[in-house]
Parts: structure tokens; C-alpha cells; sequence
């Protein structure tokens, strides 16, 4: 019979080789969406903040070149085994940057705390962040939220409570799911690997039937010569 710890380690030791893969896959990907999508958003800024908008641009479009920077680390030796401290800190280059916006223009009363939550959702999904990454991205975006506040000097009530309010329910939504989906992709996992092994058990037993038959007809067609041979000789 298998040691339940034994097996429970070797299962453990598997999936954080094949979450190492998976994570950095997924790091790859949220790059990509954070070059394409921090340009992009240069439409609102025309929008909402028309004076300011080539301002933003350079700062859009220099968030995405250090994103870029960053994809070229993820892919190296380095980034390819250490996926998930990684995973973080991506998303600190585009809350960065909404945060800089955030100072540059009305600080506690900027509409761009929502870019804030977006960065934790959408980052927080695609990399698959564990409960205390989530906690680590969302502590650090909430601080920098903070800080552009505090540094333009808005920190009128109404609007800091109320942006913080939301924040802080993004967090717990983010923190929750990871936690949950951790949990819920490792229970996955075990599932498969441990119907993988018995699969291969029993494919290894059938073979080794298969061949224990074949060596039974050729012994008893051994035998079955002999007798003849000695049948044979016994005529003569």
C-alpha cells in the first residue's frame, strides 16, 4: 500500500513543476495584454482629459517598453523559474503608471482609481495569483493609490473613502478567488495524476500478463516438443 505522505509529496512536487509552466505561460500572456491595452487606453484620456492626453501617451506608451523589458526577463532562464514572483510584479508596471495619471490630474477625485481595479482583476485572473500574491498586489497597488493621492494633495474625503471602498472590495474579491482557485486547480491536478498513474499501473500489469502468457504457450510449446522428440525417439 502507498505512504499517503509520500504520495502526497511526490503529487506536490509534480504540480509545482507543471503550475511553474503553466504561470509563466500565463505571465507571457498578461505582458501581451498590458502592451497592447496600456496604449490603448490614450481614448479616454482624449475623453476625459483632452489637455493631458500626449502627457499620458508617453506615459502609456513607456509603461508598455518596460513591460516589454520585462516580457524579455520572463523568458529568460531566471524568469522561466521564478514564473510567480514575477506574476506580481507585473502587475505593478500598469498600477504605476494609472497611479502617476491619478496624481497628475485630480488625485482623490480622478476617475482613474478604476484603471486601479482593472489592473488587479484582469492580472490577478490571467496570471493566476495564489491568496498571498493576491494580498501582496493588492496591499501595493492600494499604496500607491495612497501616495498619488497624498503627494497632489487631494485627499478629500467622499472621494478617497469612496474609491477605497472599492478598492479594498476588488482585493477581497481577487484574494478570495485565488485562494479558492489554488485550491480547486491542485485538487484538479492530484485527480488527474493520480488516474494517470493507476492508467500506467494497469497498462504496466496488462503487459506484463500479455507477456507472461506469451512465455506460457512458448513453455508449453517447448514441452509439447519435447514429448514429441521423445515420443520419437522412443518409436525408433
Amino acid at each position: 500500500m502507498p505512504d499517503p505522505l509520500t504520495s502526497s509529496r511526490e503529487i506536490q512536487k509534480a504540480f509545482a513543476e507543471y503550475d511553474r509552466q503553466v504561470i509563466l505561460n500565463n505571465v507571457i500572456v498578461g505582458c501581451l495584454i498590458g502592451i497592447i491595452l496600456m496604449p490603448i487606453g490614450t481614448i479616454l484620456d482624449f475623453a476625459v482629459y483632452r489637455p493631458q492626453v500626449l502627457y499620458f501617451l508617453k506615459l502609456r506608451l513607456f509603461c508598455s517598453l518596460l513591460i516589454s523589458i520585462f516580457w524579455a526577463i520572463v523568458i529568460t532562464p531566471f524568469g522561466r523559474k521564478h514564473p510567480r514572483k514575477l506574476g506580481v510584479l507585473l502587475a505593478m508596471f500598469p498600477a504605476f503608471f494609472i497611479s502617476w495619471m491619478i496624481y497628475a490630474t485630480e488625485g482623490a477625485s480622478s476617475p482613474y482609481y478604476a484603471g486601479l481595479n482593472i489592473v488587479l482583476l484582469v492580472v490577478g485572473i490571467v496570471v493566476q495569483w495564489t491568496f498571498l500574491e493576491s494580498l501582496i498586489a493588492v496591499s501595493m497597488v492600494m499604496l500607491m493609490y495612497l501616495g498619488a493621492c497624498a503627494l497632489h494633495g487631494n485627499t478629500s474625503h467622499i472621494g478617497l473613502a469612496n474609491n477605497l471602498y472599492f478598492l479594498v472590495l476588488t482585493g477581497i474579491v481577487v484574494a478570495t478567488g485565488s485562494y479558492f482557485n489554488s485550491q480547486l486547480r491542485f485538487r484538479e491536478f492530484a485527480f488527474r495524476y493520480e488516474l494517470d498513474k493507476s492508467r500506467k499501473a494497469l497498462e504496466a500489469s496488462l503487459q506484463q500478463l500479455k507477456e507472461n502468457e506469451m512465455q506460457l504457450v512458448q513453455s508449453e510449446k517447448l514441452a509439447s516438443l519435447g514429448r514429441m522428440s521423445a515420443g520419437i525417439i522412443h518409436e525408433i
